[in-house]
């Protein structure tokens, strides 16, 4: 216990005794002590250096000779894909993002102390621009604010990180579900200053740019496919709501399996017993029916969660085709059927020799129909197996 006790103690004296400090650690602390006093000093971090005397009825750097644009650069490291809400059209992701600006006031000469480059703060000590999203549901940022730190460098460069998870507003277009591709925008603005005051700058960490990296970046459903960036100019045409948007576009494709293994090989195999049950020869006729009408009611329930997961747009989804298909190849064997139950009935009141012919007639009958019928089926299922194949 005493030896325990001994290094503990030993061990709290290596930070707070400056005799294990090196020498050159303990000249460093007071360098950067004395270039945090000079610099701060006089600074006021609720000042914006963003200069705004800019003509802005002439064109954006219409002065080649003067001040340049305020200029903030977003960086982004990392992606992934949380959810897609489909009825809401809502995709969620979390983003790791660098964060660039300038602010003059914060530059020094490294050769004043003693080479320093870099210096580490509190965020609240610097000026920080107040970044926006642009067409997000809903954005959370995970950093704590009592513990965010910024670089500054001797040019007056600052550098921050930002976490975030987003909420974004993305349009889904649902032809061709569960095979689909949806495309998506995450864009960043300025507003507050006006566009000839300001300059956005994107880009893309080089590597994440690669489609194993991208396996990760999705996830159970969908599969992150492309990535990229742009900035864009929201015009309003009136040359002073104009403002720029740092864009980051994904495109994510969804993963079929789970809708090919759940709906649509279940719906083949169950359309294709009921078509040789609704044919079977010893059957009745009401047994036949109830078959038919079974599957009918399977049809329309697999329509109803399906309808679930999509949005309500004024297009059909490849699906519900394929299942609406189905369900009409089965109405159809259901409306045959009766038509040959009532043939039968009128066939029993003539002769012997008709009934005869028509017996073996209705059986040429129930096997032509059920091979068509089962024909229109695995046309169905191959029709959709080859939009999965070839997607």
């Amino acid at each position: 216990m005493l030896y325990f006790c001994f290094l503990i103690q030993t061990f709290f004296c290596f930070y707070e005794n400056d005799f294990y400090y090196a020498p050159t650690v303990n000249q460093f602390l007071k360098n950067q002590k004395k270039l945090a006093n000079d610099l701060f000093d006089g600074y006021d971090a609720t000042i914006a250096p963003i200069y705004s005397q800019f003509d802005l009825s002439k064109p954006v750097d219409y002065d080649p000779m003067g001040p340049k644009r305020f200029n903030y650069s977003i960086f982004l490291y990392f992606l992934k894909i949380v959810e897609v809400i489909e009825p809401e059209e809502k995709v969620s992701v979390i983003l790791e993002i660098a964060e660039t600006w300038y602010d003059a006031r914060l530059a020094w000469d490294p050769t004043l102390y003693n080479d320093i480059r870099i210096l580490y703060v509190r965020q609240e000590r610097v000026w920080s621009p107040t970044i926006s999203s642009f067409k997000i549901n809903d954005m959370i940022d995970f950093r704590d604010q009592d513990f965010r730190m910024v670089g500054v460098d001797y040019r007056g460069h600052i550098n921050s990180t930002v976490s975030l998870k987003m909420s974004l507003n993305c349009p889904l277009d649902v032809t061709k579900f569960p095979f689909d591709s949806q495309t998506c925008v995450i864009q960043f603005s300025l507003p507050l200053f006006a566009f000839k005051f300001t300059q956005l700058f994107n880009q893309i960490y080089h590597g994440i740019l690669d489609e194993n990296v991208w396996k990760g970046m999705g996830n159970s459903e969908w599969d992150l496919v492309n990535l990229t960036n742009r900035v864009d100019i929201l015009s309003y045409g009136d040359g002073f709501g104009d403002f720029q948007l740092a864009t980051f576009e994904i495109k994510i494709r969804r993963n079929p399996m789970y809708y090919l293994y759940m709906i649509v090989l279940p719906s083949f195999i169950i359309n294709t017993l009921s078509i040789i049950g609704v044919f079977m020869r010893k059957s009745d006729r009401m047994s036949k029916l109830n078959v038919g009408l079974t599957n009918i009611m399977t049809m329309t329930f697999i329509l109803g969660v399906m309808a679930d997961k999509i949005p309500k747009t004024g297009s059909i989804p490849l699906l519900g085709i394929h299942i609406v298909v189905n369900l009409f190849i089965t109405v159809a064997a259901i409306g045959i059927t009766v038509l040959i139950g009532k043939f039968k009935k009128s066939v029993s009141k003539k002769s012997m020799m008709s009934q005869k012919m028509m017996r073996t007639l209705e059986d040429w009958l129930d096997i032509i129909c059920m091979v068509v019928l089962e024909g229109a089926i695995f046309a169905n299922f191959f029709v959709i197996i080859g939009f999965w194949i070839w997607s």
